[in-house]
Parts: C-alpha cells; sequence; structure tokens
C-alpha cells in the first residue's frame, strides 16, 4: 500500500474552551494530526462586537490555513453564531462551527424546561434565534447568560468558578430546572463541578455531535482502537500560567 495522506485537522477557539472539543475529536476519530489554536490574548469573545469577533475569527482561520490543515472546527460557540456563514463563503476548506445541544434535550424531557448557558452574544445572534425557532418546544428554552464564567475557566480558578456557578444553578433549581445546555465549549470543561453541585441535574453539550458530524462529512473512522494523535497547541498571548492550566484541562505534559 502506498502511503496515505493523513488529514490535519485545525481546531480554534477564543481560550481554552475548545480544548473539551478536541478532547472529543482525538477520543473519537483515528488517523488525523490537530493543529489546536487559542486565541487567549483576546479572550473572552463573548464580551466584544460581532464586529471583533469575526475579525478574530477569520484572523484564526487564516492563522491555521497556513498551518496547512484540511478542515476548521470552530470549537466556539460565541464564533460559530457570528462568523461560520460568511468563513465558510470566503474560504474553500471545510468550517465546522458548533451548536447547543438543544434538540436532544427537547426529545428527552419533553414536558421540561431547558436552560441554555452561552454568552450574551451567542444567544443574542440570529443564529440562535433561528435555531430555537426551528425546534418545536422553543417555548420551554430559558436562555441564561452567564458573561464572565468563560474567562474564570481560561484562569483556572475553581472557587470563583464555583461562586460564579452557584447562584445561577441554585435560581434554575427554584424554578425546578433540571435539563441544561451548555452553550459553551469552555463550560463542557467544568461539567464534573456542575454535577457536585447540583448531582440531579441532566447536562447536554454539543461536542459529541460536532465530532459526528465531522467524521460524516468528511468520510472519517470512528476510533476502533488505541490512537495517539500528533497535536500541535499553539496559544496565542499565553502565559506559563495559562499552560499550567491547559496541563490540568487536558493532562497534558
Amino acid at each position: 500500500m502506498g502511503n496515505q495522506k493523513v488529514l490535519k485537522l485545525g481546531v480554534f477557539d477564543s481560550g481554552l474552551g475548545g480544548i473539551s472539543v478536541l478532547n472529543e475529536l482525538t477520543q473519537s476519530l483515528s488517523q488525523i494530526e490537530f493543529v489546536y489554536y487559542g486565541d487567549l490574548k483576546n479572550a473572552p469573545y463573548g464580551e466584544k462586537t460581532s464586529a471583533e469577533v469575526f475579525a478574530l475569527t477569520a484572523s484564526a482561520c487564516e492563522y491555521l490555513i497556513n498551518k496547512e490543515v484540511d478542515a476548521i472546527v470552530i470549537a466556539c460557540n460565541t464564533a460559530t453564531s457570528v462568523a461560520i456563514e460568511k468563513l465558510r463563503a470566503r474560504y474553500s476548506i471545510p468550517i465546522f462551527g458548533m451548536e447547543p445541544a438543544i434538540k436532544p434535550a427537547l426529545l428527552d424531557h419533553p414536558l421540561e424546561m431547558v436552560a441554555v448557558m452561552a454568552t450574551s452574544l451567542t444567544l443574542k445572534e440570529d443564529k440562535f434565534t433561528n435555531l430555537k425557532h426551528r425546534l418545536n418546544g422553543h417555548s420551554r428554552i430559558k436562555p441564561v447568560p452567564c458573561n464572565g464564567l468563560a474567562k474564570l475557566i481560561d484562569l483556572g480558578d475553581r472557587e470563583k468558578i464555583k461562586a460564579f456557578l452557584e447562584p445561577i444553578l441554585d435560581d434554575l433549581c427554584r424554578q425546578n430546572i433540571q435539563v441544561v445546555v451548555l452553550g459553551c465549549t469552555h463550560y463542557v470543561l467544568i461539567k464534573e463541578l456542575i454535577y457536585r453541585l447540583n448531582p440531579n441535574i441532566k447536562i447536554y453539550d454539543g461536542n459529541a455531535g460536532t465530532a459526528r458530524h465531522v467524521a460524516n462529512k468528511l468520510n472519517l473512522q470512528f476510533r476502533q482502537e488505541a490512537y495517539t494523535p500528533k497535536i500541535e497547541i499553539y496559544l496565542n498571548g499565553a502565559t506559563e500560567e495559562d499552560y499550567f492550566v491547559l496541563r490540568q484541562y487536558t493532562g497534558l505534559p
């Protein structure tokens, strides 16, 4: 057999949140190389204007294309909401984005309210509004803006993260809302902490769905055996503390 070209997949986020998507992709797909780009210098994106987010996301895509990736996953819900359609029109390579797992949450819990934790920018963009109105049961969706949480996750300060989450989860509990969709890839990194604060909560995220979508569109095989992929990680504007937090979230040396 001749040498088969290994596909190189670029993964981008405004900070460390996309690591949760990278983890899902590396655990699911085989025979792929990964290039991760985290724009810590300009994080958080959820508190910027749409124009700023588009410019930064386009710059990140240019960076990854210069690394000769074959496709890009925008592992950031905010950047996906703002920029993905324009970027698909601009570039010839496949570009994938994130979608909150609202549909499975509604289907699994047809009589319950579903909270969607995300940045304010994600929640006010047309992409989120259109998604809601495409779904049966959209009146059961409760947006929960969490501005500032992604930044705390990038900093890795678990006590501050806990202090941020407690009033939000307490409020949902008072409203008898136990189904939560994580509409930001950063939040997936603290899923276990959310469970500890409320063991009865049911959490949904879009990471596995994104991995399946990427595999289907690129005709990739799901991993059947142990495989250690090549991963390059670039963090724009990162400090030594940022790399320490990265190791906490990934287990990388």
